[in-house]
């Protein structure tokens, strides 16, 4: 007679049998994470509230192996693995060069963080899984006093951590026609996710070249789009500096901690909060006509809170959480924005002003058709107590 027929379903081996059960480990600890975790498709950024007051250990996304990364200088935070084993600190891999890494293999999985030195320690580290989008770009570390001229030689993409909690970029040059840089807070990993949009997108190569902003994050990454031996720009981990402001430019404000994915809903990085508010206003004239975008993103719970954006009449109180999108035109304009963190919340926004002669032309949405993440000119106010 015939053969019965097997069952399709295999049993599991012992191997995939353990990597199921430490999915399922990871999976219950994520669930449970409180505000802690800024976790990503395929990455985790863990910092200062990960290790708050006398917890000593946090676990992180390492499942198939992954990269970690860290501009800490901490020999007291360091990684254990699935026995327990100690192994490299977050200063041995704040020690690594420019352009490696540090790899964890998947069969010591899963991995944690461990505090053997006083509580609450400042730090910024960034783990990403085996495989996951642009798993070979590089990693910048910096701090308060660097300042690193990057060329785009040989990679389009770059990743800066830094220690200072902020990360400015400037002195923008070369022909960036055709493919012209965007901004991102979040890691390489993340650049290229729908539910993920940059906090500088250029509009123009004029307006990238007169052009400089501090991204008040742990984390940033820059896409070039393109190598080129001719295009350059500075990075520096200086924090008390404000944006650009004035015609043919771009003024881009971020709020600290704002990261700009939908998929990690109202997480913030908490490594260091640089400003309390801002308070920005600049004027331009030009009697031969200007443009004016303004395009943003932005999540404020209360009235009360609001950001409050001036373009010459036009007078918007912002809160909610939605998209902002609008054009003028004028042969002058009076520019303000201001706003105030309100303490404990989960308040954040990203703006991108492009201010440019009515000859040149003005792109108002992003090669997406999303709206840009966008911002002003501004005189920034610092906590300076909570500088370290």
């Amino acid at each position: 007679g015939e053969k019965g027929t097997k069952s399709q379903f295999k049993r599991p081996g012992s191997a995939q049998l353990r990597r199921m059960i430490v999915l399922s480990l990871l999976l219950l600890f994520f669930s449970v994470s409180v505000e802690s975790r800024v976790s990503f498709t395929t990455s985790e950024v863990l910092d200062d509230i990960d290790l708050k007051g006398t917890k000593a250990e946090a676990a992180f996304k390492c499942y198939t192996g992954c990269r970690v990364y860290s501009p800490t200088r901490n020999a007291n935070i360091v990684i254990l693995d699935n026995t327990g084993k100690e192994g490299k600190s977050l200063l041995d891999i704040a020690n690594v060069k420019f352009g490696d890494a540090i790899e964890l293999p998947e069969n010591n999985a899963p991995y944690k963080l461990k505090n053997k030195g006083p509580d609450s320690p400042s730090f910024v580290f960034y783990a990403v899984e085996k495989g996951a989008m642009n798993y070979q770009t590089k990693v910048l570390y910096v701090t308060s006093a660097d300042n690193f001229t990057i060329l785009p030689k040989t990679n389009t993409i770059l990743t800066v951590l830094s220690s200072s909690g902020a990360v400015r970029f400037s002195d923008f040059s070369g022909d960036h026609t055709g493919a012209l840089p965007t901004v991102h807070a979040t890691g390489f990993d993340s650049i290229s996710s729908p539910s993920c949009r940059p906090v500088y997108d250029a509009v123009s190569t004029t307006t990238l070249l007169n052009t400089a902003f501090p991204v008040y994050s742990p984390i940033t990454t820059i896409n070039f789009k393109r190598t080129s031996a001719g295009k350059s720009v500075v990075i520096s981990g200086e924090t008390y500096v404000q944006t650009s402001a004035g015609q043919d430019a771009s003024a881009v404000y971020v709020s600290p901690g704002y990261i700009g994915c939908e998929n990690v809903g109202d997480s913030l990085y908490t490594s260091l909060s640089l400003i309390t508010s801002f308070d920005s206003s600049f004027t331009v004239k030009d009697s031969n006509g200007l443009s004016v975008a303004v395009n943003g993103d932005y999540s404020i719970a209360d009235k009360a809170d609001a950001i409050t954006l001036t373009v010459n009449d036009d007078v918007q109180t912002l809160f909610g959480k939605k998209p902002i999108s609008k054009a003028y035109d004028a042969t002058s304009f009076k520019i303000g924005v201001k706003w105030a963190k309100k303490e404990g919340s989960k308040d954040r926004f990203a703006m991108q002003i492009d201010v440019m002669s009515s000859k040149d032309n003005l792109q108002t949405t992003t090669k997406s058709g999303n709206p840009m993440i966008i911002g002003s000119s501004l005189l920034v106010m610092f906590c300076s107590a909570l500088m370290r």
